[in-house]
Formats: C-alpha cells, structure tokens, sequence
C-alpha cells in the first residue's frame, strides 16, 4: 500500500465505508429487532440511510487502513429472544452480510468492463474491488471485542460488567485507533491481504 492516497482513493473508500457500514448496520439493527430489541430500531437506525450509521472517526480509519466501524448502538442482549447468544448470533450474521453482498458485486466486473467504455469501467471496476476488500477487511477488525468495534456486542455478551467498564471509553479507544491508522497506513488490509487475494483477485 502506497503511503501517499490519491484523491480518487479517498472517495472511493469514503464510499466504500458509508456502504459497507450501511448494510452491516441495517443487518444487525434488523436481525436485534427480529430477536425483540427494538431500540435501534426507535432511535432511526433501522435505515438504509448510510450516513444514519456513519461514524465520523471510523470513515477517517478506514480512509487510512480500509478498516473502520459504524455508530455505536445501545443493545439490550436480555430484550433478546435467546439472550446473549442472540447478540453473537446477529453480530456475526451483520458482518458476514456485507461480505457476501460486495463480493457478489465484484462478480459484475465482467458486464462492466463489456458493456462501457475503458474510462468509467476502469473506476468501476476499482471501486467494486476496492468496496468488496473493504467489506472483508471490515468484518475481520470488527471481530476485536472492543469498542467501537462491533466486536465490542460480543464483549458485551461475554462478559457484561467488563464491557460495562470499557464502553465509555470508547471515544478514547476510536480516537487511538484513528492514529495508529494515520501512522502505519494498511496495517489492516496487509493482515487480510492473503485472504483477499483469494476472493476478490488482488
């Protein structure tokens, strides 16, 4: 990864993280709302609206490292049907999702670089690789249970008075993140890039 971005990479990851965040926030706000949680659900978050899960701090990370995060929730797992196993469940079922939307995105490369011509089938096929690599490195660094991450929701389950403990700081740990972002720009997307390759062909 070149340490300088050009301002067409910029755009597209901006893009690529208001996607990628958007359906995996509509998928976990949907699937805890299915469970009984519905919350989220009152405080607008049942939206396809990218920006209503849009986390300012998490768009800069993942304009530096392709791995950022959405808005915090306020989850309730006792509201859940089946309790903190519920969470896991729709955690994991809300980051696998966007992976398996953007790589069947990328499948359309090949209509693409037919049917338009070389100057907007070069940027599309950029941007359709590049949201399907954000949506794989996304959900491997939102596995950490810490917030902001959603990974933070399976801390929560696994250990509630912990999670109870870190999430005020989590502003503090976002605005960390944000830095270690700026200062080994990919670190993230090196540690999947051997996965990546494999699924999205670079």
């Amino acid at each position: 990864m070149s340490f300088e971005l050009p301002l067409q990479i910029i755009i597209i990851r901006i893009i690529g993280i208001l996607l990628v965040g958007m359906v995996h926030g509509l998928t976990l706000v949907g699937m805890v709302t299915a469970l009984g949680d519905r919350g989220p659900r009152h405080d607008g978050r049942l939206t396809a609206n990218p920006l209503a899960h849009a986390a300012p701090l998490g768009v800069v990370a993942a304009v530096f490292s392709m791995a950022g995060w959405i808005r915090q929730l306020d989850l309730e797992p006792s509201e859940l049907r089946h309790g903190r196993a519920g969470l896991v469940v729709a955690v994991l079922t809300s980051l696998a999702v966007p992976v398996v939307v953007f790589l069947v995105l990328l499948q359309l490369r090949g209509i693409v670089v037919t049917t338009l011509p070389p100057s907007y089938s070069n940027s599309i096929n950029l941007a359709l690789r590049t949201f399907a690599q954000m949506s794989v490195v996304f959900a491997v660094v939102n596995l950490i249970p810490l917030p902001p991450f959603a990974g933070g929701y399976l801390l929560q389950a696994a250990a509630p008075r912990l999670y109870e403990a870190v999430q005020p700081r989590a502003t503090i740990i976002a605005i960390v993140l944000v830095g270690l972002a700026i200062i080994d720009r990919g670190a993230a997307f090196r540690m999947v890039e051997p996965t990546l390759r494999g699924f999205t062909g670079g």
